[in-house]
């Protein structure tokens, strides 16, 4: 981040070359990648947790274990919208609330954009408890949609290796 620093002073972490190539400067590229290591972190935590559940209780889930699984998928949402923010910036793009930065990021197909609409729908519900959320389908929602959040996350890692 900027580290409270005014924003005349803070290095240009994205510039475009004379040859009209990008380059980004090796912070913002380890911010991105601590983000991204987050989002594997806690996904590969996730995954173990739900294996746990399966082998010990069948189905079922234990407060604890569902309440870790909520969190988890929380910081993955986050620093999955996180990296779309930076993105939207990297490229002069006006950062605004997670939706519309969603609407107007390219990088992702129709689809993707849906899984990340409905990832920022489930974390809101999950954190809010909005409508009395459905533990059993939300954690059925999470286990399911973890394989395509790797595919998201691979999408935000091909950018930044373009840059």
């Amino acid at each position: 981040m900027d580290q409270g620093l005014p924003l005349k002073l803070c290095k240009a972490r994205v510039f475009t070359k004379k040859n009209g190539s990008v380059c980004m400067d090796e912070d913002r590229r380890l911010r991105y990648q601590d983000k991204i290591n987050w989002i594997h972190g806690r996904a590969d935590l996730i995954d173990t947790w739900f294996k746990e559940i399966n082998e010990i209780s069948g189905p079922g889930c234990d407060t604890k274990t569902m309440l870790a699984i909520f969190k988890a998928f929380q910081e993955i949402t986050e620093a999955t919208m996180d990296c779309i923010s930076m993105i939207l910036r990297d490229t002069k793009v006006p950062a605004r609330d997670d939706y519309s930065n969603i609407d107007q990021i390219s990088l992702f197909s129709a689809e993707q954009k849906r899984l990340l609409r409905e990832m920022n729908g489930l974390r809101n519900r999950i954190i809010h408890r909005y409508n009395g959320t459905d533990e059993v389908l939300a954690l059925a929602g999470i286990n399911q949609s973890l394989p395509e959040i790797c595919l998201l996350v691979q999408v935000i890692e091909e950018w930044i290796h373009k840059v």
